[in-house]
C-alpha cells in the first residue's frame, strides 16, 4: 500500500515548475535505484522507500488532470521520466509508468469516482485482461474472479480490472467488456509472481470474491475506444478526448531504452577496468568489446529516435484535435514495438560479450537483458503481432492487432 506519510503533491509539483527539473530528480534517483535494485528484485516487489522518493520528487499524478490540482502534462513530456529511471532500475521504472497511466484512464471515469479517487494521495494496479464475471445488483455489479500480471499490487490502494458484464449488445459485435475499479483491500493477492524478468514489479495474481461495484467505478471499453467517456465530457483537454488504446501502449515501451541505456552505462563502466582472465590485458582494448559498445549503443540510439519520434507525432495530433489515421495508428504501434526490439537486441550484445561474470546474479547487465525479455513478452510490448499488422494494413488488408 502507499506509505502512510503524506506530502502535498501540488507543493512538489509547483517546485517542479519544468520537465527539465522533473527529469533532474528522475536522474537523481537513477543511482539510488541502481543500489537497490538487487533487493527489489529478490523481494519481487518496489520497496516502500521507492515509492516515497517518487512522491517527495514529485514524479506522480504528472498526468492528473488541472480540474482536481494536476499539472496535466502531455504524455510524450511525462512519460520521459519513465526513460531516466530505467537507467537504475527497469523494475521502478516499470511501475512508475503503469501507475501514471492510470491517472490518464482515472480521468475518463465518471467524476463522482475521480473525486473519490483524488481525495487523497492515491495509487492504482491493474490488469487490463477481461478474466472476471459481473453480475447485476442493486446501484451497481457483485464481481467474482481472478487475475494475472497485477503489477505493483502491493503498492496500490485500487485495482483497474478487466470484468466480462455480457455478451455483445444488440447491434454489436463486442462482448460488453467493461473496467472496474475496487478497493485493494477487497483483494486476495497471490504470491505467484516468480519470474525471470522484471521481477521487482511485484505482478502477482489476485482474486476477488463478491466485490460489490457501484455503477459509477465502472467504464465500457467500448467508451474508451471511441473516446466517448464521461471523462471527455468534463475535461476541457483534448488528451482526455482521445481513443485510449492510441496513446496506453506507450506505456509498455517508455522504460525500455533507458533500461537498455542502463545496462550499456554499466557494460562500459565495468569493461573500462576489467582484465582478461588469463592474459589480464584490458578488455578495453579489445575489439570485439569496443564493436559490441558501439554496435549497441547505436541500436540503442536508433530505438530512442524511433519511439520518441512517434511518440510526439501521435501527442501532437491528440493535442490538435486531429484523427489519427490507421496507418498512423499501425506505424506508432511498429515503432513501438521495434524500438523495444532493438533495445533488447542492443542489450544481447552486451551481455553475451560480459562472458562469464554475466552470469552472476546482481549483474546489471544481467538484469537489464532479462528485464527487456519480459518487456517484449507483453501483448504489447512485441514485435511480431504489431509487425504483421503493419504489414498487412500497409498492403491492403485490415488489421491484426488490437491494440493498432
Amino acid at each position: 500500500m502507499t506509505v502512510a506519510r503524506h506530502i502535498s503533491v501540488d507543493e512538489a509539483q509547483k517546485s517542479s515548475a519544468s520537465i527539465e527539473v522533473l527529469l533532474q530528480k528522475a536522474r537523481a534517483l537513477t543511482p539510488i535505484l541502481r543500489q537497490r535494485a538487487a533487493v527489489t528484485a529478490q523481494a519481487r516487489r518496489v520497496p516502500a522507500e521507492t515509492i516515497q522518493d517518487f512522491w517527495d520528487a514529485g514524479l506522480w499524478y504528472l498526468l492528473k488532470p488541472k480540474k482536481f490540482g494536476g499539472p496535466e502534462l502531455r504524455p510524450d513530456v511525462a512519460f520521459s521520466v519513465a526513460k531516466e529511471l530505467g537507467r537504475g532500475d527497469g523494475s521502478a521504472a516499470w511501475i512508475w509508468a503503469v501507475f501514471t497511466i492510470h491517472d490518464f484512464l482515472v480521468a475518463m471515469w465518471p467524476e463522482e469516482f475521480q473525486h473519490e479517487y483524488w481525495a487523497k494521495n492515491t495509487l492504482s494496479a491493474s490488469s487490463f485482461a477481461p478474466t472476471g464475471k459481473a453480475e447485476p445488483a442493486s446501484g451497481g455489479f457483485r464481481i467474482n474472479g481472478k487475475w494475472s500480471f497485477c503489477s505493483g499490487v502491493d503498492n496500490s490502494d485500487w485495482l483497474l480490472l478487466g470484468v466480462f458484464f455480457g455478451p455483445p449488445s444488440s447491434g454489436s459485435q463486442m462482448p460488453d467488456i467493461r473496467y472496474a475499479m475496487i478497493p485493494t483491500k477487497e483483494a486476495e493477492i497471490i504470491d505467484d509472481w516468480h519470474v525471470f524478468g522484471l521481477r521487482g514489479t511485484g505482478s502477482k495474481s489476485i482474486v476477488i470474491k463478491d466485490s460489490f461495484v457501484p455503477n459509477h467505478r465502472t467504464l465500457a471499453l467500448a467508451d474508451l475506444l471511441q473516446a466517448n467517456t464521461p471523462g471527455s465530457r468534463i475535461h476541457a483537454s483534448p488528451l482526455y478526448k482521445a481513443s485510449a488504446w492510441a496513446i496506453i501502449p506507450f506505456t509498455i515501451s517508455s522504460s525500455a531504452n533507458g533500461i537498455a541505456r542502463g545496462g550499456l552505462e554499466a557494460f562500459i563502466e565495468e569493461m573500462r577496468v576489467r582484465e582478461g582472465s588469463f592474459d589480464h590485458s584490458p578488455l578495453a582494448k579489445k575489439p570485439g568489446i569496443q564493436l559490441a559498445v558501439a554496435e549497441a549503443s547505436a541500436m540503442i540510439d536508433a530505438a530512442d529516435l524511433l519511439y520518441w519520434r512517434t511518440f510526439t507525432e501521435t501527442i501532437d495530433k491528440v493535442m490538435a484535435g486531429e484523427a489519427l489515421s490507421l496507418e498512423h495508428r499501425a506505424r506508432s504501434r511498429r515503432d513501438q514495438g521495434f524500438s523495444v526490439k532493438l533495445a533488447k537486441d542492443a542489450v544481447e550484445k552486451l551481455f553475451t560479450a560480459t562472458a562469464g561474470r554475466g552470469l552472476y546474479e546482481g549483474n546489471h547487465v544481467q538484469r537489464a537483458f532479462a528485464d527487456l525479455h519480459a518487456i517484449q513478452g507483453h501483448i504489447v510490448g512485441g514485435w511480431d503481432m504489431a509487425a504483421y499488422s503493419y504489414g498487412q494494413i500497409i498492403l491492403g488488408g485490415p488489421p491484426l492487432d488490437t491494440f493498432t
